[in-house]
């Protein structure tokens, strides 16, 4: 029913331009035709004809300013709500985990706890109970609060002991083993109540992770930049050129990773469109390349379907890695993973576990595998690593622990963000010089919080990004820059393959090939891409987004 009224509209809009049109037309005819007798009539069709083609014209320029204001006007009343709504979510969990991390676990002091169980459980059913615990209550609780004392301190009372300080009492020995368990029970208790604080500790981070992911996507809506209407017009003008008719288009402008359109379009009947065609044509209208993207189709068909182009990066990450276990172990206790996102980056993981061997390598590829589960589902590094910490400390108990080394390259803007907890340095070596990238910061799943270093760098083509592990750096110490100098000389030798493949053999060679721990060294090298042929030209049709 809407489809019809719509319709209906269009063609009565249609109507009253050809209506106006011939009616003008007819008027100036006859007006200019001399041996008319009937030119009142001609003017008043003229006219009539001037009055239909003004008001057409106007209908249309009200509809087009009326439409554009207010799409402008619903876009941004939708964006302003949906971020209000998110940052109201995002403070209520901040304090929901204020209200966690407040409230402290009820514990009962010990003495009172211990206490308690003389007179209920130890000093039931004797004749004597209520003479001791009635009676002489004050007495009785200062003898046992002092051999408490001691008993806290390393000394427990013996036999004799209880009985003088209780007069003879008839349950003396039942009451020394109840001293003598009492170490055994706060040290349990102890550890009971630091796993109840450790698991309020992760989930008021937990908490607290949730809000500020809230919060930076509720800043992500404005970083994205909407096209503005005429925009996606000019998009469908110029698909519609070469047989593409596409609709519902939006054209985003993402803040650090370029371009993103969204669209639905078909061809006519019959014929078939390769979609990278019209990537191309895109491409020149906004002066950058595109790339399909997503799960999109590889044509364009008969049908609707829905198509993604992204912005291709301005740069090509190339990467390599070198490992060596410790000498006299058949598995390394370093893991490393490289990701690639749907954010377009390229994430280089580094993890060294504690020690060596099958349990090292258990430890670090836990960590592994947290970062790459949590980095797929859309986490960020930084929250993920506080997320990984939180439940290392509570399956671990601080007793195992792990370093964690990630690069993070943008091959958009070229540049590298590095997150270190622990973990060795990173060397940046461009042509003849070198800049390190250290940490003074302890492995995850130690503390309750995890306190990592991160830093930004700026790359340019040709750049290398080389992290290594400790077995690494320990051998190579002061031959460092001059190891790092030394790789990539030769042209042959430039891929990060190579590169790895001779910083590790450098280190062996200064450790005789035994090397005291595990060895890992990952590179990436980051390689400018050239414009693609049809970007060479001036574009025919400039768009700003």
């Amino acid at each position: 029913m809407m489809w019809k009224k719509r319709t209906a509209g269009r063609w009565l809009r249609y109507l009253g331009l050809v209506s106006g049109a011939a009616a003008f037309c007819v008027g100036l005819i006859g007006c200019l035709w001399k041996n008319s007798t009937i030119k009142y009539m001609w003017l008043a069709t003229l006219t009539a004809g001037f009055v239909l083609l003004f008001i057409w014209a106007g209908e249309q320029a009200l509809w087009v300013l009326l439409r554009s204001g207010r799409e402008e006007l619903v876009r941004a009343d939708i964006r302003n709500h949906t971020k209000k709504r998110l940052l109201e979510a995002a403070a209520s969990f901040e304090v929901l985990s204020g209200v966690f991390d407040s409230v402290a676990s009820e514990e009962t002091k010990g003495f009172q706890s211990f206490v308690v169980t003389l007179p209920e459980v130890v000093c039931a059913g004797c004749i004597r109970c209520m003479e001791c615990w009635e009676e002489r209550m004050e007495e009785s609780c200062a003898a046992a609060y002092a051999m408490y004392e001691k008993t806290i301190g390393g000394q427990v009372p013996k036999y004799a002991e209880v009985e003088y300080r209780f007069r003879g009492c008839l349950r003396a020995g039942k009451i020394t083993e109840e001293y003598a368990m009492l170490p055994l029970k706060e040290q349990t208790k102890q550890m009971m109540h630091r796993r109840t604080e450790e698991g309020r500790a992760a989930m008021v981070t937990q908490l607290r992770v949730v809000s500020d992911m809230l919060k930076e996507y509720s800043e992500e809506l404005y970083e994205t930049t909407m096209g503005d209407g005429q925009t996606e017009e000019q998009l469908a003008a110029e698909l519609r050129r070469i047989g593409i008719f596409a609709e519902q288009i939006a054209v985003m402008k993402r803040k650090g990773r370029g371009l993103l359109i969204r669209m639905q379009a078909y061809c006519k009947k019959g014929q078939s469109i390769p979609v990278r065609r019209a990537a191309q044509r895109m491409g020149t209208m906004f002066g950058c390349p595109l790339v399909s993207g997503g799960e999109s189709e590889r044509f364009f068909g008969e049908t609707m379907g829905e198509f993604v182009f992204e912005e291709e990066p301005g740069y090509l990450v190339l990467t390599g890695v070198a490992r060596a276990a410790k000498h006299e172990e058949t598995l390394s206790g370093d893991s490393f993973s490289f990701l690639y996102p749907e954010s377009g980056e390229t994430v280089l993981l580094l993890s060294d576990g504690m020690g060596s061997g099958e349990q090292a390598s258990r430890d670090s590829e836990a960590v592994i595998e947290l970062l790459e589960q949590l980095l797929s589902a859309g986490f960020d590094e930084k929250t993920a690593v506080r997320l990984i910490n939180s439940v290392l400390l509570l399956r671990t108990e601080g007793k195992s622990y792990s370093t964690v080394d990630i690069s993070v390259i943008n091959p958009y803007a070229g540049t590298c963000e590095f997150i270190k907890l622990g973990a060795a340095g990173t060397f940046i070596k461009r042509e003849n010089w070198i800049e390190s990238v250290a940490s003074e910061t302890l492995p995850v799943g130690m503390f309750g919080e995890a306190d990592y270093d991160t830093k930004e760098k700026k790359l340019y083509d040709g750049d290398y990004v080389i992290m290594m592990s400790d077995g690494v750096s320990e051998v190579l110490g002061e031959h460092m820059e001059e190891v790092l100098f030394q790789t990539g000389q030769k042209k042959t030798d430039r891929t990060p393959q190579c590169v790895a493949g001779e910083v590790l053999k450098a280190a062996l060679e200064l450790c005789e090939y035994k090397p005291k721990d595990d060895m890992t060294v990952l590179v990436a090298e980051l390689v400018k891409k050239q414009l693609p042929y049809y970007l060479n030209s001036p574009a025919k049709v400039s768009a700003d987004v």
